[in-house]
């Protein structure tokens, strides 16, 4: 419920005209919660929801969200619809409508760069310090090596999380689905669309150990981390090399040398041009746009 309050009251703060928040979990509590705030539109996906759709596009948590996704997209009154998860929070160094309004009129859509937060004491409090993929103009791994010296050449971009970014879309484009990070048209996936380079996902992957511990299993097997057939070396690789040789004690290494936000680690970001600092204030948003934090249900 807390994380569901603080991702709707943070984007409402930055400008979202409307919240589409999509249950997969159904729950009522959320539903009364926000009953009173006509700018937040909860679906509870239950069996209900689900009666008729085909296996097909609900058999995994991705395919569920790109169905959700694009009904929201098809339903939608607005001029543009991001989707993204719980865990991610749009950055912007300017009110996104600037930033929309400014994509030429025939671009149908925008991506948004990825920021992975890192691991710090308080980051919904002050400032909150997030790791950026290298420059576009750098196209080697001298700064990843740099930055992280032990696993920088074997982790895609020093993240434990997606590089792909996020998708923007201008509405009304007909035969317009969503994935996860891409859209498809015809079932090919549209190419084109407009860099937003001044508007990232600040993407709250792994905010602590306990956090990357709780999830590790399922990011394994179904999630981010599980290496594809034709993939390279992936997260699940390097897990499982240190767990089998270093145990828990490894995994803890490996986390705070990629994600723990040390001084060390700052400047060496900083140096490279890849570090992003950002207030989110998640907490005090709660407050303003919904009265009292509500208890976790």
């Amino acid at each position: 419920m807390r994380d569901i309050a603080r991702f709707a009251a943070y984007h409402l703060d930055l400008g979202a005209a409307e919240v589409h928040i999509f249950l997969d979990e159904p729950s009522d509590a959320v539903d009364a919660f926000f009953e009173a705030y006509p700018k937040v539109y909860i679906t509870q996906c239950n069996a209900a929801y689900w009666r008729g759709v085909p296996d097909a596009k609900r058999s995994t948590h991705q395919r569920r969200q790109a169905y959700n996704a694009s009904r929201c997209y098809r339903e939608c009154a607005l001029d543009w619809l991001a989707h993204i998860d719980v865990d991610e929070f749009l950055l912007s160094s300017r009110p996104l409508v600037h930033a929309l309004g400014a994509v030429p009129q025939n671009v149908t859509h925008a991506r948004m760069r990825p920021a992975e937060l890192l691991a710090q004491s308080d980051a919904f409090r002050g400032p909150a310090h997030f790791k950026l993929p290298r420059p576009d103009w750098d196209d080697g791994k001298a700064a990843l090596v740099d930055i992280y010296p032990e696993f920088g050449a074997y982790l895609t971009e020093g993240f434990l999380g997606y590089v792909g970014g996020k998708i923007v879309a201008r509405t009304g484009v007909s035969d317009l689905h969503f994935g996860i990070h891409a859209l498809k048209q015809g079932g090919q996936v549209l190419g084109g669309g407009l860099d937003l380079a001044d508007v990232h996902v600040g993407h709250a992957h792994a905010p602590s150990f306990e956090a990357f511990e709780r999830h590790l299993e399922f990011r394994m097997t179904k999630g981010s981390y599980r290496r594809k057939p034709n993939d390279s070396m992936k997260v699940e690789d390097i897990v499982k090399v240190i767990r089998d040789t270093e145990g828990r004690a490894g995994l803890r290494r490996f986390y705070d040398q990629i994600n723990l936000a040390t001084p060390h680690l700052l400047d060496r970001l900083a140096a490279h041009d890849m570090l992003l600092t950002a207030t989110l204030d998640l907490d005090e948003k709660v407050t303003r746009w919904f009265g009292p934090m509500p208890e976790d249900a």
